[in-house]
């Protein structure tokens, strides 16, 4: 069972995440640094040639795989369930809540090396490593989570999710004439497959309800009860490729009025007082310009729609019921950006 559509699809939005990780060893190489594990102490110990230490974290086992049966095996796989919390456990559950099977399977099988090598990364990126440590021992090919905690803490809270956001495409657009009424998502006309280019998959956005009320004269009807969610569902942040396209809407927002920015804000709350087809949201985007200027930005039609479409995304895969989400934006040499995002 080699890799399936759901791991691909996640590897392709950690792609450069994964590119952090090679990097990160090509660096440890150049410089004559290795990485010694000792399974006692669960020290991951990073030296140089002399005898230096550069850096300790704490390690973990995550996978095995056997290279002559071709199987991947979670190190969950046949273990007795443990009081304290592992790494491993926030892999399982991740990939639980993010639709990706492979990540919370005992046994993975028919894989080549470079494909388990890949499902470790991804599992670690899940669980929020550092890096990964590749040991072989016997037969058997270990893949060791590097952390800065020994155990993941039930009672922290965890830290905000770190997005990498590619550069945005250029863009053409006609310019509207002076006076023209810009028409709802609901009002605007279909393009013919044959004279529009298919969109990026990544900023596809799908069909969003209506967002604002009618305003008029009489009185308004009771409002209609709030569903809330179950019981146990747990308050997260959206999972990468749902909050990807309002990301990339909000790069290209800020690449466009603001080029050459420091830093950027970009926050969305939505009022949970109302029903859901009259809920309000609340789009701001504010940004410290080249100039080190504090500036508020008007947020365009296509970044308020792909926060619309990111709400009701998130909403079907399950999240908890967040008020207000905050997103720092830190720019990139190569047009890309970093996003630090928070949910309350």
């Amino acid at each position: 069972m080699p890799l399936d559509e759901a791991t691909r699809r996640f590897a392709f939005l950690l792609q450069r995440d994964l590119r952090g990780f090679a990097e990160r060893r090509s660096e440890q190489a150049l410089r004559g640094e290795e990485v010694k594990f000792d399974s006692v102490s669960r020290i991951a110990t990073t030296e140089t040639l002399r005898g230096v230490v550069v850096e300790r974290l704490y390690g973990e086992i995550l996978a095995t795989y056997a290279a002559d049966d071709r199987i991947f095996r979670w190190a969950w796989a046949g273990r007795a369930p443990s009081a304290s919390p592992t790494h491993g456990d926030v892999v399982f559950r991740e990939g639980q809540a993010r639709g990706v099977p492979q990540l919370a399977m005992s046994v993975v099988g028919d894989l080549d090396e470079d494909d388990a090598a890949t499902l470790a990364k991804l599992g670690a990126l899940a669980a929020r490593a550092t890096d990964v440590h590749e040991r072989r021992v016997g037969g058997e090919l270990q893949f060791i989570g590097l952390f800065e905690r020994s155990r993941p803490s039930a009672s922290v809270e965890p830290p905000a999710s770190k997005y990498s956001v590619p550069p945005p495409a250029p863009e053409k657009r006609e310019s509207a004439p002076p006076g023209a009424a810009r028409t709802r998502p609901s009002q605007r006309p279909e393009h013919r497959a044959d004279t529009q280019p298919p969109p990026r998959a990544y900023r596809s956005i799908p069909p969003i309800k209506e967002l604002f009320e009618p305003r008029g004269s009489g009185s308004r009807p009771p409002p209609a009860t709030i569903s809330t969610p179950p019981p146990g569902t747990k308050l997260r942040e959206p999972a990468r490729e749902i909050f990807l396209p309002v990301a990339t809407a909000a790069l290209a927002a800020l690449t466009r009025l603001a080029n050459g920015y420091k830093q950027g804000l970009f926050v969305v709350t939505l009022d949970r007082d109302r029903s859901a087809d009259k809920r309000r949201i609340v789009v701001q985007l504010v940004v410290v310009d080249a100039a080190g200027n504090l500036r508020a930005l008007d947020p365009a039609a296509d970044l308020i729609d792909a926060a619309a479409a990111m709400i009701e995304a998130d909403r079907r895969d399950g999240n908890g019921p967040w008020r207000k989400l905050s997103a720092r934006i830190t720019p990139k040499p190569d047009g890309g950006a970093t996003l630090n995002v928070d949910v309350l």
